[in-house]
């Protein structure tokens, strides 16, 4: 039995952009919905329970920087999520399925993410 490692193999497989930017939307997919469902729950305690004691901590711990940090990770996220769902989309209708359309919408989305995130943190901090 020849002892060798199955194909393809992790240390011989090199990441295309494609792969890289489809496990980034799948990423930051599980992410938003996290934090829409922690989200919905601190809304929901702060509505109906505002004199609960975790209320009253989550408050004070959405007041520091690692908040906004976190809030800033966030938007990013989301950009991100939205602006691949677009690309998605227009590869659904049949545009830009060659290479050299797909590494152009690459750069275009992480251009558009960079703009993006500096026009929130020019807004909002």
């Amino acid at each position: 039995m020849i002892d060798r490692p199955l194909s393809p193999h992790l240390q011989i497989y090199k990441v295309q952009v494609t792969n890289f930017f489809s496990i980034m939307h799948r990423l930051t997919g599980i992410l938003l919905f996290l934090l829409l469902v922690m989200l919905s729950w601190y809304f929901t305690l702060h509505v109906y329970f505002p004199e609960l004691f975790i209320v009253k901590c989550l408050n004070v711990l959405l007041s520091t920087f690692i908040a906004k940090l976190v809030c800033i990770l966030c938007f990013i996220s989301f950009s991100y999520h939205f602006l691949n769902g677009i690309r998605h989309l227009l590869w659904d209708a049949g545009f830009n399925l060659e290479i050299t359309d797909v590494l152009k919408s690459a750069m275009l989305l992480t251009v558009m993410l960079i703009l993006s995130t500096m026009a929130f943190l020019f807004v909002f901090i």
